[in-house]
């Protein structure tokens, strides 16, 4: 008896070594797996196809030092290549650092929540990070949520030491620091951030801690400052970034739609009302923190929803699916009586299951369970050690990989050097971009991003303007069986005045600009026709090119479906001269802005021939259009719109142009009203 006595002291010691040491290995566990999972140690190369061209095209913005808001429009900022993880040698340092920031910021945020909980977790939620999420929105998706639930943890602890101390104002800056970056990474997770600082502020204030609230608001905004100017942006520009992302924002929706699986939908849904159950039964927990907990979950959730699920595709749908996981397995972290850790770990199964059907994508989808998950932890890790001592041991290791895959580019598709500035109106920026010529983009880079008026007016004044490209090369492509000349539908006939053909190049149509810049003329607005859905609606015949203007209006219950999930889908139905039917989907907001109905262009030859005198082949010509809505949802419209046509007809002018070298091909136009 006696003896057992003397030995506790011993066993005591032992096991509190134990635990230190096996903290210490969690601890190194969670900066390695955030290390590895954030910093892009080895990126992205260039390639040509539309998600690569996108993401290069914003570096390049960056390298050449364009003003986001104003001159890059689009939904990611100049540290866009933090998400993307695309290589570019002008953007590397910005993308290594701010990468390095934001996974040193995850460990902190992990760290504050493994604390007090079985190390287990800790270890189960980086093999997670790092053998399945294979989204990367997801993980940015993620850090807002962390954050907020680590200052839920350090409020509702019974020893509230942590924020109460002199140094509580700092610990407080550096945890939403990173707000200020994830913004300017891409533009609609400051929704998400705007939401975590203001249900952080009011915890603070429920605290009577006014000047830790007061940090909490003023830091992201300072860490912003900090992070627009490191990055060349004028400081006077920040404002027109976020202006600007109004119209981009508000009309993805409707815009890039598209459906998936209804499975993928029930089970995200499912774990999520499971997981505010969860919340809400927290009977020992104040109903303030149950408040707190339950909002920031549910903006979380929704917001991660409307990523995955608005544009439901499997990469899409990755995004909820792995973020679905995340935030089942971080309430392990702050939930812990009995009752609830079982409704935790019934969550998770459904978590898993929701993960299994909609998250099991990543690249060539290499993850598939179980197997693969091990895989696809080894490859993140492997991949990170990879590119950390390639680039050790070679300092233009990255730039060398870049070279040859901006090679690459060129010989896949090449296109001619051409004097002057030049845009390419296809979603192909990255051949351009490599081809040697001097890019210049229009403000929203990809026509089927213009997706509303207001963006659409953007990319027509910019060829008005003194930045308008010397030369443009063209072929019509969209999106989602998309009618093509709805894509910047609205500077089409600023092209056929301004601008004229002077060749052909891999599929590719060359045009050059004519000299002096002119609009069309203003004109009465053509009278409106009041049509309904599927009535047939006959298109004005004529040679010269037709264009047209719908007005189609969503009903209350529409902008309701719309705020929550996404509206059904319109389509077009065009019969030609010829008798062919074509169906494309059309996006009501883009045929808000006059676009091009008749003839049917589809082809940068067709794109061609509305330069000719005797118009486009007669085949082409339109006779009639339906506007149909897809079934499957609540009516999202009104039943009836209203549409005006004019005619666009070209006149030989008497004017000269200023490139001596080329001959006259000016126009002017004048407009008929139907």
């Amino acid at each position: 008896m006696l003896s057992s006595k003397l030995s506790s002291p011993t066993m005591s010691s032992e096991n509190e070594s134990k635990n230190v040491v096996a903290q210490a290995l969690v601890w190194l566990a969670i900066f390695i797996t955030s290390i590895c999972v954030f910093v892009p140690f080895s990126p992205m190369m260039p390639g040509n196809d539309l998600e690569q061209s996108w993401r290069f095209g914003i570096d390049q913005a960056v390298a050449q030092g364009l003003s986001f808001g104003k001159e890059m429009i689009f939904t990611y900022g100049p540290y866009a290549s933090i998400l993307t993880i695309s290589y570019h040698p002008a953007t590397d340092f910005m993308m290594l650092c701010g990468s390095l920031f934001l996974a040193l910021s995850y460990a902190a945020y992990l760290a504050i929540l493994a604390h007090g909980v079985q190390w287990r977790w800790a270890l189960i939620y980086c093999a997670v990070l790092a053998g399945m999420v294979g989204s990367r929105d997801a993980l940015l998706f993620s850090l807002p949520l962390l954050a907020g639930l680590s200052v839920f943890k350090i409020q509702t602890m019974e020893e509230e030491t942590v924020f109460n101390g002199k140094p509580g104002p700092l610990y407080v800056a550096l945890i939403f620091a990173p707000f200020g970056l994830l913004p300017l990474i891409k533009g609609s997770l400051s929704i998400l951030c705007v939401a975590v600082v203001f249900l952080c502020f009011l915890l603070f204030m429920a605290k009577r801690n006014r000047l830790l609230a007061l940090v909490c608001l003023c830091t992201p905004v300072v860490a912003m400052l900090a992070f627009w100017m490191a990055s060349g942006q004028a400081v006077a520009s920040l404002p027109d970034y976020f202006i600007s992302m109004l119209p981009i924002v508000s009309g993805y929706t409707e815009a890039m739609a598209n459906d998936g699986s209804t499975l993928e939908l029930a089970l995200y849904l499912a774990v999520s009302i499971l997981m505010l159950l969860a919340i809400s039964n927290q009977t020992q927990m104040r109903w303030k923190s149950r408040a707190f907990l339950a909002c920031i979950y549910f903006v979380s959730l929704f917001v991660a929803f409307k990523a995955g699920f608005v544009r439901h595709d499997d990469k899409h749908a990755a995004i909820s699916g792995s973020f679905i996981l995340l935030t089942a397995l971080l309430l392990q972290f702050v939930l812990h009586s009995r009752n609830v850790r079982r409704a935790v770990r019934m969550t998770l199964v459904f978590a898993l299951c929701s993960w299994v059907n909609a998250a099991a994508y990543f690249e060539s989808r290499y993850m598939e369970m179980p197997v693969d998950v091990v895989y696809g932890a080894m490859t993140t890790y492997s991949l990170a050690w990879h590119g950390l001592t390639g680039r050790i041991e070679d300092k233009n290791w990255a730039r060398t990989q870049f070279d040859a895959a901006a090679s690459a580019v060129r010989a896949s598709a090449p296109l001619p050097l051409l004097q002057g500035t030049t845009d390419i109106y296809s979603y192909g920026q990255s051949a351009l971009i490599y081809s040697g010529n001097t890019w210049s983009p229009r403000p929203i880079l990809q026509s089927y991003s213009a997706y509303t008026p207001a963006l659409a007016e953007i990319n027509r004044q910019h060829l008005l303007g003194s930045r308008a490209p010397d030369n443009i090369i063209i072929k019509p492509e969209s999106i989602d069986s998309r009618l093509a000349s709805l894509d910047d539908g609205a500077s089409w006939p600023i092209l056929l005045l301004n601008y004229r053909p002077t060749g052909m190049a891999n599929d590719y149509l060359l045009l050059r600009r004519t000299g002096t810049i002119v609009d069309i003329p203003a004109r009465d607005k053509p009278l409106s026709q009041h049509r309904f859905f599927r009535e047939i609606v006959e298109v004005p015949p004529s040679s010269a090119p037709i264009f047209a203007e719908i007005e189609i209006n969503q009903t209350l219950l529409g902008r309701i479906q719309s705020f929550l999930f996404k509206p059904s889908q319109l389509v077009i139905k065009l019969e030609q001269k010829n008798g062919a039917i074509k169906f494309y989907s059309i996006i009501a907001e883009m045929t808000k802005s006059k676009f091009l109905i008749s003839p049917l262009v589809t082809t940068s030859t067709e794109f061609k021939a509305l330069y000719d005198a005797n118009g486009a082949p007669s085949e082409n010509q339109v006779k009639s259009i339906a506007i149909l809505a897809r079934a499957g949802r609540f009516n999202s419209w009104n039943a009836d719109y209203t549409i005006s046509f004019s005619q666009i007809a070209p006149a030989q002018s008497n004017e000269t142009t200023n490139n001596k070298d080329l001959p006259d091909l000016r126009t002017t136009y004048r407009i008929r009203k139907f």
